[in-house]
């Protein structure tokens, strides 16, 4: 993309010293559809360009100086999704799921079959697909107690927790998420933008999110951190950096997990949220925390939790 043209609008007043930038267009013929629009504007019956910039608007071309390409759209969280099938075993034991692993096709209705892996437990939420660069993961859970990451390209597991450099076992997972660039920017998003920064060229899909319960303690689900850096070396890591969370994790349920087609509109889990700003990231989470109704005080033992102090 380095050295690609791309158009930015600037609104030109006589009274300012500075012309006032209005947006950046991948083609000539968008920009001056939006100048159209913009002209044609008005506010209490005036122009708004008349008001605010009376010399008009200018059409000034701007080279692309990264080569970060912005991912193609949609997400793969669109564009994969999951068929599963129970698999009973002998009376008085958990069913094992068959999951079977559908590429979308063009139109709705229309699937290929990418690959299939058993587990040994119901399904949750457990599928998200995700990329970095050209390449297209998901992150998966073949055994209740840890996570594995699926290569999409050869349907082969490349990476799961038990392997070299991974984590303990124990946590269960019941959900994920890897935040894509879509999850956190849009189509206004370009690198020709005077906005531009190397902020805006993040996530890469290198870390994750997941959401369950350490064996026996099923009575809310807690968030941890997953370090995806290295799956393509065979490694995944997880960590407890956030404590004891309980995650308010309410109704959701992933488009992977539907045949039907993605409904328009986000499709990362609400209740996760993440940001990047002047290089420093921050993740907001929504969690379970109960308060006394007469005294409006929070229940100690939660923020005992939280701060992971118990």
């Amino acid at each position: 993309m380095r050295g690609d043209i791309m158009f930015r609008i600037y609104g030109v007043h006589g009274g300012r010293k500075e012309d006032t930038y209005l947006g950046v267009f991948r083609t000539k013929q968008e920009a001056i559809a939006e100048v159209e629009k913009l002209s044609a504007s008005e506010i209490n019956g005036l122009t708004w360009a008349s008001q605010y910039h009376n010399r008009g608007f200018e059409i000034r071309e701007a080279a692309v100086d990264t080569d970060f390409e912005i991912p193609s759209h949609p997400a793969p969280r669109e564009r994969y999704c999951i068929r599963v099938a129970a698999n009973p075993v002998r009376p008085g034991a958990w069913n094992t799921s068959v999951v079977e692993v559908l590429r979308r096709g063009a139109n709705a209705g229309d699937f290929e079959t990418v690959c299939d892996y058993k587990r040994n437990h119901t399904m949750f939420e457990t599928f998200e697909p995700f990329r970095q660069g050209a390449r297209d993961f998901a992150l998966i859970s073949r055994d209740y107690t840890t996570t594995a990451v699926l290569d999409l390209g050869s349907g082969a597991v490349v990476a799961e927790e038990g392997g070299s450099g991974s984590s303990e076992s124990g946590f269960c997972p019941v959900g994920f998420y890897v935040p894509d660039w879509w999850d956190v920017n849009d189509a206004s998003t370009l690198p020709a933008s005077t906005y531009w920064t190397t902020d805006c060229e993040w996530p890469i899909g290198a870390f994750g999110f997941v959401w369950g319960c350490i064996w026996g303690d099923d009575s809310s689900w807690k968030v941890q951190y997953l370090d995806l850096s290295r799956i393509q070396q065979g490694i995944i890591v997880r960590d407890q950096r956030f404590g004891y969370v309980e995650l308010a994790t309410h109704s959701y349920q992933s488009p992977c997990m539907s045949l039907d087609p993605p409904a328009p509109g986000r499709t990362a889990p609400p209740f996760i949220d993440i940001s990047k700003r002047k290089g420093l990231t921050n993740v907001t989470f929504a969690i379970e925390m109960g308060f006394d109704l007469d005294s409006g005080r929070s229940a100690e033992w939660q923020r005992l939790k939280v701060a992971n102090m118990e």
